[in-house]
């Protein structure tokens, strides 16, 4: 009679020895049969761990963290980036560590850990690290832009001292130049000739007598200032610089506008800048010619002068931050991003307020309103 020889009962899955009391959520797995058995800490956080709750199929779909399922808990190691329910049915990132029970061959430790917390300070780490380089680039920006006014101020120094050296041989040539053409021997053309001569030295007077005043320190005095004698100073400025990039100028003022309260040199600064802005701005569209309308008129209240461009313009993005310190759309080395930033400095002390209007492809429009002084610029009661 053979013996039958009895199989021993599989020792059934339990959770070894102080894992209940763990505060970490820990999962036993049994590969052979699929078993699987929670902690407390685990059904407390992400509810009862019921057959089959990770064995189905996850759906197709484009998520962030993927469904937790059984074959993740027979391999060992540390497994990111996944996600369970919790016991009221909101998905959780967790992160898992699979480790294989050594003294039970085919049995698993799954230890998880819920990671939403270090994922939003990971997230927060990455921000402040994006701040952190944008801080550093602005300071890069600033210390460029220090570094081109310090050199744009050593110019002005320079082209004062300049000025003053031409003025000496400018005025012979003036001088020696209207005695000729008043001169009786010369031929009729000879004569021509010298008024052209006398003429183009007068315009280089009144332009280095310009430079001369536009490099002059201003003082923080304000007294009664004309508009346009402002704008005609800065035109006259930036008139050969606007004739090299086909840029026209057309101005006009209106008769008896009162005098402003301003310093004159900052209120020429403020043109000049403008109307830089509108050379680059119809540079920047790609036409090989353009216009800049200037006018000055009074309203009811204000002095009103107007600086528009025929030229890119700007969205609205770029609109709300030009008037930003650093801020420039223009490529490096071809602007500080302060030429407006200082405008606007400059007209607040004046009192006055600046608006813009800005759409792209359509041009670029200033409107400027001073308070009056009182007084015409014929020195009439206004």
């Amino acid at each position: 009679m053979a013996i039958k020889k009895l199989r021993a009962a599989p020792e059934p899955l339990t959770l070894p020895d102080g894992l209940n009391g763990l505060p970490v959520p820990v999962l036993v797995f049994r590969a052979s049969t699929g078993e699987l058995i929670a902690n407390s800490t685990f059904e407390g956080i992400f509810g009862k761990c019921t057959s089959g709750r990770f064995t189905a199929k996850p759906s197709l779909g484009l998520v962030h963290e993927r469904p937790v399922r059984t074959p993740l808990f027979s391999l060992p190691g540390r497994h990111a980036g996944y996600q369970m329910d919790s016991a009221g049915g909101a998905p959780l990132p967790v992160e898992l560590r699979v480790s294989e029970n050594t003294s039970k061959p085919g049995d698993f430790l799954v230890l998880i850990e819920e990671v939403r917390e270090k994922q939003e300070l990971e997230s927060q780490l990455i921000q402040n690290h994006i701040e952190l380089k944008k801080a550093f680039d602005e300071v890069k920006r600033t210390q460029n832009a220090l570094i081109q006014n310090a050199k744009l101020a050593s110019l002005g120094e320079l082209s004062s001292g300049i000025a003053h050296e031409l003025n000496q041989p400018l005025q012979a040539i003036m001088g020696f130049s209207q005695e000729l053409a008043e001169s009786e021997n010369l031929s009729p053309q000879g004569s021509e000739f010298m008024g052209d001569i006398v003429h183009a030295s007068r315009k280089m007077a009144e332009i280095i007598k310009s430079l001369r005043s536009f490099a002059r320190e201003a003082g923080d005095e304000l007294t009664p200032v004309s508009v346009g004698h402002a704008v005609e100073e800065a035109i006259r400025l930036m008139n050969h610089s606007l004739m090299q990039n086909g840029v026209t100028i057309d101005f006009s003022s209106e008769l008896g506008i009162p005098l402003i309260s301003a310093n004159a040199i900052q209120l020429e600064q403020v043109f000049v800048n403008l109307m830089s802005n509108a050379r680059d701005a119809i540079e920047s569209s790609g036409r090989k010619n353009g216009k800049i309308t200037i006018r000055i008129f009074k309203d009811s209240t204000d002095v009103k002068a107007t600086v528009a461009d025929d030229g890119c313009g700007m969205p609205e993005e770029t609109r709300q931050r030009i008037f930003d310190p650093f801020f420039t759309t223009k490529e490096v080395g071809k602007g500080t991003g302060l030429g407006l930033s200082i405008s606007y400095g400059i007209l607040k002390r004046f009192g006055a307020g600046i608006e813009v209007q800005s759409q792209p492809g359509t041009g670029t429009r200033f409107e400027i309103s001073f308070r009056p002084e009182g007084k015409t610029k014929e020195g009439e009661a206004a």
